[in-house]
Order: C-alpha cells, then sequence, then structure tokens
C-alpha cells in the first residue's frame, strides 16, 4: 500500500509541475499577441511607430504596476530602447511565443519573480 501512495503522490506532483509549466495567464492587449506578430510591427514601423510604441507604453505600466504591488520591487523600469533590445531578442529567438511570455522573461531578468514557466 505504501508503494502505491508514493507513486501517488509523485505523479500528482509531477502533473501539478506541469501544469504550472504549462500555465497561460491572461492578458489583454499587445502581450496577447504572438511575437511573431511583434517583429512584423517592428520591422515595418521601427520603434517609433504606434504600434511599437503601444508595446513598449503597456510593458512600461505592467511593470509599474508590478513595483506597486511587489514584496520586493525591480529596481529599474526600463526606458523604450531599452525594453525594444530585450523583446526584440526574445522575439527573434522565440516567435511562436506570446509577447507575454517576453514580459515575463524581461521582468525575472530585472530581478522580479522568477516562474517556472519562463521560456528563457
Amino acid at each position: 500500500m505504501k508503494p502505491l501512495l508514493t507513486t501517488l503522490v509523485l505523479l500528482l506532483s509531477i502533473a501539478s509541475n506541469l501544469a504550472i509549466a504549462q500555465r497561460v495567464a491572461p492578458v489583454k492587449g499587445p502581450p496577447a499577441l504572438s511575437c511573431g506578430s511583434y517583429t512584423e510591427a517592428r520591422i515595418n514601423e521601427g520603434t517609433l511607430g504606434p504600434n511599437s510604441i503601444h508595446y513598449f507604453s503597456w510593458v512600461q505600466g505592467y511593470l509599474s504596476g508590478y513595483n506597486n504591488y511587489a514584496k520586493y520591487p525591480i529596481v529599474v523600469v526600463p526606458e523604450m530602447a531599452g525594453i525594444a533590445k530585450f523583446l526584440d531578442k526574445y522575439c527573434t529567438d522565440n516567435p511562436m511565443a506570446r509577447v507575454a511570455n517576453g514580459i515575463d522573461s524581461l521582468l525575472a531578468e530585472l530581478g522580479g519573480y522568477k516562474q517556472p514557466y519562463l521560456n528563457k
């Protein structure tokens, strides 16, 4: 009976970790789009185009909101150029990912939360 219980606990633990790893947080706006869409907008209009500014403004707001509620806030919310550089590389490396995954990676890189489902 004990080996069966141990096996069951192990399987449930693995299943819960897989659920966390595949978690997709609900988001609205630019982060819900694919990195491919982001990259296309950046190629077509550059850093100062309306879609690019929309992306970067959203990220700055998200990071500012994180700082407002985080127990351990990040030190600096990057300017648009820093966000662009990070997301450009992330989305080039991960074209099928969502922009939200790139933003989570940026937040982790800045010293914010570290979640097991981050792509990079």
